[in-house]
């Protein structure tokens, strides 16, 4: 097994990526065009919680969101992590009501599995949950990924895919895209008070720094020490 793990550059220099994990691949969370209550665009519809009927937010207002999928080195395990903050609340037709951010905090490390176009999440566990923080209020909700039933985001046992597939984006095939649905019952059933809870996004694919790249940085960052 190749147990070289590249640094993760920060600011100008590079430092050790976390021990035991390797970085598979990284996307910028944007808006998808195709969600049911486009405008405006979103990447996170949360029906039903923060007393919202129907709740949507968007990865473009900071476009500080990202996805990350790393895998341990030793086990093989993949992990898939949603993390930054979002904008938006009640969506009143074309526009927010009082909206606000939220700081999104997900982790999927169970049933992760590599599929032909992208990873996917290959059913329900409790592990596979995160906190959205309404950050005005500081107000908190657990979600939990929930399996598809229904078909409509991939497979009807999986609970969360990101594929280079242009999902529900009319003549392309070769967008990522994230999708998958959610739900506030750590025992994996549906929201009963019914709406929508799920993640809809496009991922721009983040390349990877160069191998000479990382080394030249690296050079930098040796004779900034010396001095």
């Amino acid at each position: 097994m190749n147990m070289f793990v590249l640094p993760t550059i920060v600011g100008a220099c590079a430092v050790t990526a976390s021990a035991g994990l390797t970085t598979l691949a990284e996307y910028e969370i944007n808006d998808h065009p195709g969600g049911n209550l486009v405008p405006p665009s979103y990447a996170l519809r949360l029906d039903n919680t923060f007393g919202l009927s129907q709740a949507t937010f968007s990865a473009e207002v900071y476009n500080n969101a990202l996805l990350v999928v790393t895998q341990d080195t030793d086990s093989g395990q993949i992990f898939i992590d949603i993390n930054g903050t979002f904008r938006g609340g009640e969506d009143v037709g074309g526009s927010w009501d009082s909206p606000f951010d939220l700081e999104v905090s997900f982790r999927y490390e169970a049933n992760v599995v590599a599929v032909a176009d992208g990873w996917a999440v290959d059913g329900f566990a409790v592990l596979n949950s995160g906190t959205f923080t309404r950050l005005d209020t500081l107000a908190s909700e657990t979600m939990y990924g929930l399996e598809d039933s229904a078909g409509d985001h991939g497979p009807v046992d999986e609970v969360f895919r990101i594929a280079a597939d242009g999902w529900r984006i009319d003549g392309d095939d070769d967008t990522w895209v994230g999708r998958g649905w959610l739900t506030p019952n750590d025992d994996g059933s549906p929201l009963h008070a019914g709406g929508s809870l799920d993640w809809i996004f496009v991922g721009k694919k983040i390349p990877a720094p160069s191998s000479l790249a990382l080394l030249g940085v690296a050079g930098a960052c040796a004779s900034r020490r010396r001095r």
